[in-house]
């Protein structure tokens, strides 16, 4: 479907890339009523300044996301590199060679990531 910078713009508030999206509506009517019930709250958001498409607005979440993981305490950090709970106690109840394996697993753990 043919779209306006106008129309392509608003979609591209709402969805990742408008004209693909467009491409894909069964119906132009559907397109037409999706630009209609966003036209304003982008025309709001533009309006405010510093205006980021939803693919912007997607991609700068998930670099704050991942800066946030990446930049997490050294507690959180430590916690994260235990293996899961359930796996620990299973095999702390299978006992032999499997529980010595999980000792290994954690004391490496303890020694790369030393309380401090």
């Amino acid at each position: 479907m043919k779209l306006t910078d106008k129309q392509l713009a608003v979609l591209n508030h709402v969805v990742e890339d408008g004209q693909v999206w467009a491409d894909n509506a069964v119906k132009e009517d559907h397109v037409l009523a999706k630009v209609a019930k966003y036209e304003s709250a982008y025309d709001e958001a533009v309006a405010k300044g510093g205006y980021k498409n939803r693919k912007q607005r997607d991609e700068a979440q998930a670099k704050a996301e991942k800066d946030r993981y990446d930049n997490a305490p050294y507690t959180e950090k430590r916690r994260r590199s235990y293996p899961p709970i359930g796996d620990q106690l299973d095999a702390l109840w299978k006992g032999g060679e499997d529980a010595d394996a999980m000792k290994a697993i954690v004391n490496k753990v303890k020694s790369d990531n030393p309380k401090g």
